[in-house]
């Protein structure tokens, strides 16, 4: 069998409405097309010449024939379920249910009424096989439409369903994918991070051996709390600079006075939450291709502010003079690139990341992101 028949036929037999609540529902559909019924002959009859009770209880009692019968062609939907390459097999068998619920109308009419009257003498009729064939033979265009409306509505209900568990299964997948590619995106930044640390680490154990402990100690404890942090999607502005700022203070055990800070933080967006390890490989990578390439070194700043509904963070450092052309605009370099692909997960085209070179040496990049408030905040 094929997969995919085999999965339209599992979810096939799983009832379109479950337990009791299917039940209530398909007898008052059954009663009110019933009713419906009853109103318009009562309201053609001649001056009323029969009571609204006697004209309703006709068409309800037929009605809850049909209501009887419903529930063997849901079995029969959920048994065939017209898949794409088993739709012979499930013709003959709604084909064999046709002739069974016209069967069954007719022998359930005569338990349940209305009578049936002879026309020609207006007695009620036994329930005889020559009665029951008549029956059936003067209501076949009424039993292969009601049959009909009923399986189409109920297949189309199997479909919907089947659809609707299909999105949820296709959007659940997309979630899990977007989580995962995430996750991977995060696994290459920190070894990133990691091994650029313990490179210069390993300059100034030659030169200066206090301070390249003191710098192991101090990326121990950056570690422990990236690690506990490693979970979260999303962390408070407030949190993501105190990481940066531990990463700040290895580099300048690294640079020395080569490396000088600036910070402009505006306090209303430390409750905005951002990409957790968002602005930390910016500022790697700012040093990286800007201070460190300078034997003067220089000054890197940061600032966030609110504009026009979004936070934007801007990172300007000194550095060599570049053409715009040869700066890694696109994200060429892993921090610039995973930062953008994870900006592009979280938040699609609703940010910006731009940078550029500056007249003076270095370049200045810009990042906006939508406003998300912490739930502390």
């Amino acid at each position: 069998m094929d997969s995919s028949d085999a999965t339209v036929r599992a979810e096939g037999r799983r009832a379109p409405l479950a337990g009791w609540r299917c039940v209530f529902l398909v007898l008052g559909i059954w009663i009110f097309l019933g009713a419906f019924l009853g109103f318009q002959n009562y309201l053609n009859q001649p001056s009323h010449s029969i009571t609204l009770a006697a004209a309703l209880g006709h068409p309800i009692r037929r009605y809850l024939i049909y209501a009887l019968l419903t529930f063997p062609c849901l079995w029969l939907c959920r048994r065939y379920p017209f898949p794409s390459r088993r739709w012979p097999a499930s013709l003959l068998a709604h084909l064999g249910g046709l002739g069974a619920f016209m069967v069954l109308y007719a022998a359930l009419r005569f338990v349940i009424g209305p009578p049936i009257v002879d026309a020609e003498t207006g007695a009620s009729l036994p329930a005889t096989v020559e009665s029951t064939w008549a029956l059936i033979r003067s209501n076949l265009f009424e039993q292969f439409w009601m049959y009909t409306s009923i399986v189409t509505a109920v297949l189309a209900i199997q479909h919907y369903q089947l659809l609707r568990r299909r999105e949820l299964r296709e959007a659940d997948l997309r979630r899990q994918m977007a989580e995962y590619e995430l996750q991977v995106l995060k696994l290459q930044l920190h070894p990133h991070f990691l091994f650029n640390t313990l490179n210069g680490i390993s300059t100034l154990m030659i030169r200066d051996t206090a301070t390249a402990r003191e710098m192991l100690l101090r990326l121990s404890d950056l570690l422990r709390v990236a690690l506990a942090r490693w979970q979260d999607n999303e962390v408070p502005l407030r949190d993501e600079l105190d990481f940066v700022k531990a990463y700040l203070d290895l580099e300048q055990m690294r640079f020395g006075e080569r490396l000088r800070v600036s910070l402009h933080i505006d306090p209303e967006t430390l409750d905005v939450r951002v990409p957790n390890m968002l602005i930390q490989p910016l500022v790697e990578n700012a040093i990286q291709y800007g201070i460190a390439q300078i034997r003067s070194g220089g000054v890197l700043e940061l600032g966030t502010e609110i504009l026009d509904g979004k936070m934007r963070v801007r990172i300007i450092n000194d550095g060599p003079v570049q053409a715009i052309g040869t700066l890694p605009v696109k994200g060429s370099g892993v921090g610039l690139g995973n930062t953008r692909l994870r900006l592009e997960q979280i938040y699609g085209d609703a940010f910006g990341l731009d940078i550029s070179g500056r007249k003076e040496g270095g370049a200045e990049l810009r990042l906006e992101i939508p406003l998300r408030r912490s739930e502390l905040g």
